[in-house]
């Protein structure tokens, strides 16, 4: 099982999530559901407690397989974001991340990240990470190319976005 703790920044801490988080997860994406609606498909189907708490069972289910590993980020006691393995495959994994929108433009992701990153390469052993993101989210572009990540393809109309289809970016970094 994944046991972790990490400080990312000063003030910013990355820790696995417990049931007891549940309420201050649901507090920040309610805060920025409009913000982050126009990136996450899963946002309209998490609007309860009862749903983080799928999520935090299901994130701990994944730590203890080792095919996940998802860290939230905290600013002392306040839940701002999240960074992530969503799926670990042999030596492969997919990064999956957001923050809280008064959290952005800190350095906060590309931080969490890079430890992230390094773990995955070293103490996973992974070979290769890869992000997704849709290729208008140029704040998401960013933090992959900011990280040394290549684009190597665009897949269109690879996510179903609450009403239509968007064409995703897909980053490669190999270790």
């Amino acid at each position: 099982m994944f046991v972790f703790k990490w400080q990312v920044t000063e003030r910013i801490i990355a820790r696995k999530l417990t049931l007891n988080d549940a309420a201050s997860v649901l507090a920040v994406i309610d805060h920025n559901r409009a913000y982050l609606r126009q990136w996450m498909p899963w946002l309209d189907q998490t609007t309860s407690i009862a749903d983080i708490e799928k999520f935090i069972y299901k994130a701990q289910d994944g730590y203890a397989s080792g095919c996940n590993l998802i860290l939230g980020l905290w600013d002392d006691t306040q839940y701002v974001g999240v960074v992530s393995f969503n799926k670990i495959d042999g030596a492969s994994a997919e990064i999956g991340y957001w923050i809280s929108k008064s959290y952005q433009s800190q350095g906060i992701i590309q931080q969490a990240l890079k430890i992230l990153i390094e773990y995955g390469f070293h103490d996973l052993n992974l070979s290769t990470v890869n992000i997704q993101c849709a290729t208008n989210n140029l704040k998401s572009r960013a933090v992959a190319q900011g990280l040394g990540f290549t684009q190597v393809k665009t897949i269109p109309n690879n996510e179903w976005l609450h009403d239509h289809y968007v064409d995703h970016a897909l980053y490669v970094l190999s270790r």
